[in-house]
């Protein structure tokens, strides 16, 4: 009895210390909400990390598997996608659930996407969304806010540093509305505080195509009197080959200094759920 108590006394002593969350780098985003309107990463839960009664009294029983029934997140939060680093190789941006901006993690990639001060007046990216972008605004702070365009990484312009001000950056957003529901990309920007976007989307994916995670290379650039969008790439079959433009209020020089964005949700309302894309730049 002796020798047993000294060493449940010794395990006490030597307990695991907690495991950190990921703490990436907080998405150096738009100082405001670039819809003109509004606002890390959530942690996945550890299991029972329980130590089985290894004594006489059980003969070293362990819990039967209760710990987590191999549940790995499978909630509404993040739409049932999976909870690992996925697509290693290329930068993670997290959205929690309640937040507008995105934490970001390297995940393996060779850099970092683009963030704060710069003075390139170009930007080209590969970028993946996944089915974590199929999200419904239950409780919105404005009825239409699942109309309101989130927005991709972009850049500020015109000796602006937010985006709500001048910039250019592609919008998306999921239409749960339309049969069949689609996630739409459109080119968007800000002139002087007035928002710039289509009627129509620049191109809208189903949610076979969604599921896919394959890669669109999204490329934006400031001239001296506007801006222009291209997005190319391939889906299975299909060829995406598109291109947009929007005039620019300031006719100064392209290379001035300016603020990169980052991946944000909002329009008014934060994400819903925990929202995942991926990035190579």
């Amino acid at each position: 009895m002796r020798a047993r108590l000294a060493l449940l006394a010794l395990f006490a002593a030597c307990g695991g210390a907690p495991v950190a969350l990921d703490s990436g780098v907080v998405d150096a985003g738009e100082t405001q909400n670039v819809d003109g309107q509004d606002g890390g990463a959530a942690g996945d839960g550890g299991g029972d990390s329980g130590v089985p009664d290894a004594g006489m009294e059980d003969a070293g029983t362990e819990d039967a598997g209760v710990t987590d029934a191999g549940v790995a997140d499978a909630g509404v939060a993040d739409a049932g996608a999976r909870a690992d680093g996925g697509h290693p190789g290329w930068a993670r941006y997290t959205i929690a659930p309640g937040s507008h901006a995105a934490t970001v993690a390297q995940n393996g990639a060779p850099r970092l996407p683009l963030a704060g001060f710069t003075t390139v007046s170009a930007r080209t990216y590969q970028f993946r969304f996944d089915a974590t972008a199929m999200y419904v605004l239950t409780n919105p702070v404005q009825p239409d806010d699942q109309l309101d365009w989130n927005k991709l990484p972009g850049l500020s312009d015109c000796g602006q540093f937010d985006l709500a001000a001048d910039g250019l950056m592609f919008g998306w957003r999921w239409r749960p509305d339309l049969s069949p529901p689609v996630l739409e990309l459109a080119h968007y920007a800000n002139n002087g505080g007035v928002h710039l976007y289509p009627s129509v989307p620049l191109l809208s994916l189903d949610e076979t195509e969604l599921r896919a995670e394959a890669p669109l290379t999204y490329e934006l650039a400031i001239t001296s009197t506007d801006y222009r969008f291209h997005v190319t790439g391939n889906i299975g079959a299909r060829v995406i080959d598109v291109t947009a433009t929007w005039p620019r209020r300031c006719t100064s020089t392209t290379t001035g200094l300016k603020w990169a964005s980052g991946f944000y949700f909002g329009g008014t309302s934060t994400a819903p759920q925990r929202i995942t894309g991926w990035m190579l730049e």
